[in-house]
Parts: C-alpha cells; structure tokens; sequence
C-alpha cells in the first residue's frame, strides 16, 4: 500500500500490539501508489477468477493435509511434513495480505469518491451488505441443531451441563444418538476451524467441539429461534434503499462515476470478503502445523524426551527446526535437554500472561494523531476521533450520564442491560436481549449476534467484525469507542443510537 510499509509486532508478555511502519516521503508514497496500481487493476478487473483460483490453492493444501496419515508416516517424513505445514501457513498468510490490501485500495477509492460527490464515507460499507458468508452458513446450521435439540427433548445438557457432560448425557438419552450424528455432520464441514488466529495451541471444533455446544446452548434459551431469511431479506432491502437514496442525490458524470465504483466493490466486495476468509485462512491456517506437532511431540513423549506432546507449543519456531535439523544430521543446533529444560519456566511465563489482557491498556508508547494505514482505520478503527479520545479528549461523564461516541457502523436504537465481555473465553456469558460491550469481535463471536440486541465495541471502524455482522443481523452497533469497557459495567442501563454513533450510559 503507498502509504505503508505494513506493520510490525511488538509483545507485551504473550499480548501481541500491532504498529505501522510508515514510508517517509511524499515521493516515495507517490512512486509506491503507481506500483499498486498497476498491480491492483488486472485483480480488479476479473476479482471472481482471482479469488477462486486463490481459494482453490488454499483448499488443495488442505485437502493434502486432511487426508494424511500422520501416525503412518516416519520420522524423516512427519518432519518434512512440519517443514511444509508451516511453508503454506506462510503462503496462506501472503494471500491473505494480497487481497485485503487490494480490497481494502478499492473501498478506500469508493469511499474517496462518495465524500468528493457530497455523500457520507461511512454509508459505504452499508452498500457492500447482504451477501452470505461461510460463518453465515455455519450459525444457520447452528440455529438448526439447537431446534432440533428441543425437538428430540435433548436441549436440557446443552443448556445445564459442561460440554463434555453434555455429549455423556446426551448419548444415554433415548434421541440422543441422532440428534449427536447430526452434530458430527455438522463438525465434518464447519469444524476446521479454531478460535484464535494464529495459534497453534488452540484446537479446532472439530478437536474439541466445546465452542459450538455452548453456542448451541445459549441459541436454546431463544425458543424463538433466528429467522436467517428475513434478516437477509431485510439486510438486502436496507441495502438497496440505501443505494437508490445516495443515486437519488447525484446526476451527470458524479451518479456514473459511483455506478462504476458501487459494481467494482459490489464484484470485489470487502464487507463479504472479510468474513468469507477467514474460513479459508485465518482460522484455518495454523491447524495443519498444529496437527504435525502434536504427532511429533506424542513420539518425543513416548520416547521420554518431553513430558507431554504439547510442550512443543512452548518452544520458538527457530529452537524446534534447530533440534530437528540437528537431530538430523544437517547441524550442530541445540540438545533436546537444553530446551526441554526451560519448557516449565515458559509455560509458567504463558499462564501468567493468559489471564492479564483485560487490564492491558489499549495502546502503547505515545499515541499518534493519525495512523497511514487504512487497515489501522477501517479494520481496527484507529481513527482520529479514537486516537483523540484515548489522550483523554473523549467521553466526559455527567452527573447523570456518560455519553460515549463511536463510529456508527450499524444504524438502529436500542436500550437494554449491557453485558461486557472482556475475553472470548467468557462468551458463554452472553444472555438473549443482552447489549454486548467488548474490546472488539472476530469471527469465533458471530453467534452471539444472533441473540444480543445492539453491539458496542473499543475498536474497530467500518469494515470490523462487529460492524459487517451487526448489519447483517439487523442490529445497532457503534464501534471504535475507545472507553466503553471502562465506561460501561454489566448490568448496567445503556442506549445505542447505531446511526449517530452514541452510547449513553444511564446512571
């Protein structure tokens, strides 16, 4: 991108922030931009030939993966094995990138235009709606389940019991074999997936399905289900008004020049795109390398070398390959005892930092006035007005009320109880009606949309998580806050005006 050179990571604990690197010059910027042009046109033109040939490389490499024998294979092969689980976990990482930067130049570009023609950037993520995702498919399939739980007089387990004692009491119970053989169908084609990004020590559904029980579960407590066709229905009719009013507003040159940008983001639609992949990648990438290493480190315990097969996740990628190419003859690396050595230590060091991101502030070292990168600003938010309230300049608070501003990324007003979730790990949390306030949503959250009323994020901006799924679920949101989980207590009394990109905090 002109801009930027990308962005770089910085660890506090096992916390990753993320930071850009800018480019320095306007020259530099221009020189770049004519680059990325001639690189983005020909992806443009034809973006379904494009992703579909993208798509089909990752799902080739998954297919070789799946269908291998981990357990038949030798030594020499299950490490060579490794060797290529992590060559196409950074493949599936450079196309990641490729396309969002390429998506994210053209929405930028639309977005541009629609504020050069006298209409509001932010109504432009709103014309890229109603378009299923494959996470859209995989809650419908969910919604299905929990139905057909009340339907065989199985629901009581999912909503009363841990997952495990869910699947015990539910196989002694006279539907119950069915209805978990749904399930396992259900795990065959929705399960490869985990519930980070990035972590080779956090299981798929399919390893342990506890994420998709608890969901379940909560969709229980809705007897009146999810209507998936109406949301739709209505995401599409908000969608087209939305378009007919911003063409009703324009004429001449201005009205041809957004029909040329509205088909080009319809055809290489972001809002679509970036809940499609993560499917394909983000959830996805790091299981092949998972699965190796936990048939590696189950014959180094077998063999007495570790403790456990997951002690492997506590090494540095560069310490595994020098054991292994040492081990292998092609180097003089490190001992296994050396490493092994230090594995208690470090799981120590990890358990200790589990549990310290809710108190981590938001950023760190000196907050800038603007961020370059328009994936800062559109898919994490970092927007001027974030940046401005995260120096104090924000959310002052009356006797009565706090008044929190945001970005309005889905419209609609809702008052309801807030609930604040501070971790994933405590969705289960989340309760039918329930206003949820959070530092921000991935995909592993799009279930609870279909049961909370409104969504009030920290961060994000107009083509965040929350802000792509509340508009296709119907429901309010502001995201890109700042301070509404400072702000904001369970249980407390709140409005969200998703429009005006407000939150009010009653005392």
């Amino acid at each position: 991108m002109p801009p930027t050179l990308g962005s770089v990571n910085r660890l506090a604990g096992t916390h990753v922030y993320i930071g850009t690197i800018d480019v320095a010059t306007p020259w530099q910027i221009q020189a770049r931009a004519a680059r990325f042009g001639q690189y983005v046109s020909p992806i443009l033109a034809d973006f379904d030939r494009y992703w579909s040939m993208r798509a089909g490389e990752l799902q080739a490499a998954y297919d070789h993966f799946d269908d291998l024998d981990l357990t038949a294979l030798d030594p020499a092969h299950l490490w060579v094995t490794l060797q290529d689980a992590y060559a196409f976990h950074r493949r599936a990482w450079f196309i990641h990138f490729e396309v969002m930067y390429v998506l994210t130049a053209n929405y930028l570009a639309f977005y541009a235009l629609a504020e050069e023609i006298g209409l509001e950037g932010s109504q432009v993520s709103s014309f890229l709606a109603g378009e299923q995702t494959f996470y859209g498919k995989t809650d419908e399939q969910l919604w299905r389940l929990a139905a057909r739980a009340r339907e065989l007089g199985i629901g009581g387990p999912l909503r009363a019991a841990s997952p495990r004692e869910a699947i015990s009491q539910i196989q002694a119970m006279p539907n119950g074999t069915s209805w978990l053989s749904d399930f396992n169908s259900f795990l065959a084609t929705y399960g490869q997936r985990t519930e980070e990004t990035c972590r080779i020590d956090t299981p798929s559904w399919i390893e342990d399905p506890s994420a998709a029980l608890y969901t379940i579960g909560s969709f229980l407590a809705k007897p009146a289900g999810f209507d998936f066709h109406a949301a739709r229905a209505a995401a599409v009719a908000e969608r087209d008004a939305q378009i007919d009013a911003a063409r009703g507003q324009l004429s001449g040159d201005n009205l041809q020049r957004f029909n040329e940008a509205l088909a080009s983001n319809q055809a290489a639609n972001f809002a679509w795109w970036n809940e499609e992949h993560n499917y394909l990648i983000d959830r996805r990438a790091a299981i092949p390398a998972r699965r190796v290493t936990l048939e590696l480190g189950a014959r180094l315990a077998a063999d007495g070398v570790l403790n456990a097969p997951d002690d492997l996740f506590y090494l540095f990628k560069p310490e595994l390959f020098g054991v292994m190419n040492s081990a292998s003859g092609n180097n003089a690396g490190p001992k296994w005892a050396e490493l092994t050595a230090m594995i208690p230590d470090r799981r120590a060091y990890f358990e200790h930092w589990r549990t310290r991101g809710p108190e981590l502030p938001t950023m760190l070292g000196t907050i800038p006035d603007t961020v370059p990168d328009p994936i800062m600003i559109e898919v994490f938010g970092l927007s001027g007005h974030f940046l401005q309230t995260l120096k104090g300049a924000g959310g002052d608070k009356g006797e009565a009320t706090a008044e929190i501003r945001g970005f309005p990324a889905a419209k609609g007003v809702v008052e309801g109880t807030a609930k604040v979730i501070t971790t994933v790990a405590d969705i289960s949390k989340v309760e039918p009606g329930d206003i949820l306030v959070c530092g921000g949503t991935t995909t592993e959250w799009t279930p609870v949309f279909g049961i909370i009323t409104a969504c009030v994020c920290d961060t994000g901006g107009s083509l965040t998580h929350a802000a792509i799924v509340s508009r296709e679920y119907g429901i309010p949101c502001v995201v890109g806050t700042a301070i509404a989980t400072q702000v904001i207590k369970t249980g407390d009394r709140i409005r969200v005006d998703g429009r005006a990109g407000t939150v009010q905090v009653f005392a």
